[in-house]
């Protein structure tokens, strides 16, 4: 009996360890094991494949998400450049700006006062508003630190803003409006309207509101203080876009490198890691890594061109339901938060071709805020083509209580297109050609359409799509509840 115990014991460890391998065996061959090489290594070549194009998609991941600071440091560079650094410069287009200006999506309709600052080396700063700007301070994310203006807390009266630098341990004294930056560098971007005359703009008046702005050091002397600097860029050559090339990628860890940890989130930080941009560390990427980063700062902007072409599957981009018109912020807040998640493809289509993001740009504000519908396609669906000659029929009643404008940009960078024209747009101050019941008709093409009032038309470049985009600053109810709507352009035959 004892024999056969033993006998059946030993062959019920055998059994246990066949069941074991077969078992193993069984795992190796389970669909994600065979997925994964059958249990194997990849091999050296496709290994080091692999390994590029992890590296190439975290570099294309880094550009999306970081493109609203490389936005921001494009605009201080070419700033700075021009014109000098430092808390006292305030550069401003005191003729208008026009073409001549590389620069997302600007209003040549309306004056305006953009400065950088940099908390870092000063400290906290005091920025005297004047009344009747409309303005903001953003971080250099862009994201909106506060709203100055009417929507500010100011309410249009102006005040003493005093910005803190993150992390900021020291007393903050009472009087001012005061708000902590998550960035040391701040920008300051105010508008002036420009009062409308027999011949059009009148820029006098709103250069006097943006030159009584005054910026300071919290702690320093009045005999210390640097005197103002109010720089015209008028007529000035200024590349103020975002990087293009490599540099895209330098500028990158330089700010990385400048602003505190908390600056960036920390699965950001992980992405910019991945790729060898690491605060305080070097960055030095093998030749094969920088082919990478080369071929990613080239087909990520098209990617986003891609995107922006087809629109989203939710129609979230789109103001109406019969209309080609098209939202920036497609429904999301000012700093693209839709319901449930951080809308980061949507807010890198924004900066592919515009800058500055406030709530008083998103919330439906009566006679106060501001609206930019903007189009691609014409009434038919087609993509908009500086080659053709479109009509747009704006309704009487425009609900606009300050001023509306119709400017046309490149697609690619929501630069101007530099015509024979002074500026490529129009607006409700301009001597303009209307119809009997006050609607408006303007007209677009590489030549004046036939039967088109010179006054109306706004020339396009041929051979080169465009965008089209609607402003209208003191929107009204009739625009919030669509009883007033622009017509589609329409393609002229």
């Amino acid at each position: 009996m004892k024999k056969i115990l033993n006998t059946m014991l030993a062959v019920g460890c055998v059994a246990a360890v066949l069941g074991g391998i077969q078992a193993q065996a069984q795992e190796i061959n389970s669909p994600a094991v065979r997925l994964h090489y059958d249990g194997n290594w990849p091999s050296d070549s496709e290994a080091a494949e692999l390994r590029d194009a992890l590296y190439y998609n975290m570099a294309i991941q880094a550009y999306m998400t970081m493109l609203p600071a490389l936005n921001t440091i494009g605009m201080r560079d070419g700033a700075q450049k021009t014109f000098g650094a430092g808390y006292n410069v305030v550069t401003m287009w005191k003729n208008r700006m026009s073409a001549k200006t590389w620069v997302p999506t600007p209003n040549a309709d309306i004056m305006y006062a953009m400065s950088f600052l940099d908390l870092k080396e000063t400290g906290p700063l005091v920025v005297a508003a004047p009344a009747g700007v409309i303005g903001m301070f953003t971080d250099f994310f862009q994201r909106t630190i506060v709203d100055v203006g009417a929507i500010g807390p100011d309410r249009a009266k102006g005040g003493l803003f005093l910005l803190l630098p993150p992390n900021y341990q020291g007393p903050v004294p009472d009087g001012y409006y005061t708000y902590t930056s998550r960035t040391y560098g701040v920008m300051l971007f105010f508008r002036m309207v420009m009062p409308g005359g027999e011949d059009g703009l009148i820029p006098g008046p709103a250069i006097e509101v943006g030159e009584r702005t005054r910026i300071y050091p919290l702690w320093e002397e009045e005999k210390n203080i640097k005197p103002m600097l109010f720089a015209d860029g008028s007529g000035k050559r200024i590349n103020m876009m975002y990087p293009t090339d490599f540099a895209f990628w330098t500028k990158l860890k330089a700010f990385v490198d400048h602003e505190p940890y908390a600056a960036i989130p920390p699965e950001l930080r992980g992405v910019l890691a991945a790729i060898g941009i690491i605060k305080g560390k070097p960055f030095s990427p093998t030749a094969r890594q920088k082919t990478q980063l080369e071929r990613a700062v080239l087909i990520a902007p098209r990617m986003l061109l891609a995107e922006r072409k087809a629109g989203r599957s939710d129609q979230r981009d789109l103001y109406y339901k019969d209309r080609q018109w098209g939202r920036l912020w497609a429904g999301a807040t000012s700093e693209w938060m839709q319901d449930t998640y951080l809308d980061v493809v949507e807010r890198a289509k924004f900066f592919q071709v515009a800058y500055s993001s406030a709530p008083g740009m998103v919330m439906r504000t009566i006679n106060n805020g501001s609206k930019y519908p903007a189009a691609i396609r014409d009434a038919d669906g087609e993509i908009l083509h500086g080659s053709n000659n479109y009509k747009l029929h704006l309704p009487a009643g425009i609900p606009a209580k300050l001023f509306w404008a119709v400017t046309i940009y490149n697609i690619t960078d929501g630069t101007m297109p530099e015509t024979s024209q002074r500026f490529p747009g129009k607006n409700g101050f301009d001597n303009l050609a209307k119809n009997k019941d006050g609607s408006v008709d303007l007209y677009f093409g590489p030549t004046k359409p036939e039967g088109a009032p010179e006054s109306n038309w706004i020339q396009t470049l041929s051979g080169r799509h465009f965008l089209a985009g609607l402003r209208i600053y003191g929107s009204g109810v009739e625009f919030f509840d669509q009883t007033w709507k622009p017509d589609d352009l329409v393609k002229l035959k």
